[in-house]
């Protein structure tokens, strides 16, 4: 099963995985998207910025990818963390709705 086909299978379930590049950084996230050359992923964070957990979308261009992870234990927990970031939002969203 090649690359692109095994992303688009992520996208259409909507599953966690792991996109490697070749300078040795990666990224964690949620699949959205698989377009002609690129790929939308959701991220909330990564391990090795605590501080810096917030929620971001990236395009990512296919040709950057060296390899993907798509089981990993921590993937549970990144899940764990995008249904509390989700919690957080929606008090604030509720409180604007009612303001004038």
């Amino acid at each position: 099963m090649n690359l692109k086909t095994r992303l688009e299978r992520l996208c259409d379930q909507r599953h966690w995985a792991r996109l490697h590049f070749s300078d040795g950084t990666s990224l964690t996230g949620r699949m959205l998207r698989l377009g002609h050359d690129y790929c939308e992923m959701e991220s909330y964070g990564e391990d090795d910025k605590p501080a810096d957990r917030n929620y971001s979308k990236h395009l990512v261009p296919l040709q950057l990818l060296k390899f993907i992870t798509v089981e990993s234990s921590a993937f549970a927990e990144m899940e764990r963390r995008r249904l509390a970031f989700m919690a957080q939002m929606e008090p604030q969203e509720s409180t604007q709705e009612n303001e004038p």
